[in-house]
């Protein structure tokens, strides 16, 4: 054997070292792929949380229908700011739609939820169904919103 030993030394302030450099590298990719990654779960920048909370009583519950009647609110929260929408239903469809406790810094920020809204529930007290409503393309992304959390309060109300 002719050839000579080689010795590599490797002192330990360097190995910590690159093992910290190499741990604080995959951390910033992470955050990195996490900031600009789309967010797949978000509709349109704002998200839709129905709470099927059917004020019904119990006598109501074996009224034969489409509907339980009762009053379901849905949730929106667009932006960080959070509206609660309550909706009327009856057996054959929704009486009413409007909302409860809205902030005045909500209905500056958001102009045309009032108008759309009550635009929305004269169209369903009318007898209009929800595919058939109409509104104007300046409120098409407002009417979208509302008309979505309305389908998902009229999903918990289907018997």
């Amino acid at each position: 054997m002719s050839g000579k030993t080689k010795i590599l030394v490797l002192h330990m302030k360097e190995v910590i070292y690159t093992g910290i450099f190499i741990f604080l590298g995959i951390i910033f990719l992470i955050l990195l792929a996490i900031m600009f990654l789309p967010n797949r779960t978000s509709v349109d920048s704002s998200s839709v949380n129905t709470e099927g909370s059917a004020e019904t009583s119990e006598n109501q519950s074996s009224i034969s229908g489409e509907y339980t009647p009762g009053i379901y609110s849905a949730t929106l929260e667009v932006s960080g700011n959070t509206l609660e929408m309550q909706v009327i239903i009856e057996q054959t469809g929704i009486t009413d739609v409007s909302f409860t406790h809205l902030d005045e810094a909500i209905e500056t920020m958001y102009p045309l939820f009032t108008p759309v809204l009550g635009s929305i529930s004269e169209q369903l007290k009318n007898g209009v169904s929800l595919e058939d409503i109409t509104y104007e393309d300046s409120q098409k992304y407002t009417a979208n919103v509302l008309l979505s959390a309305i389908e998902q309060v009229l999903e918990k109300a289907a018997k």
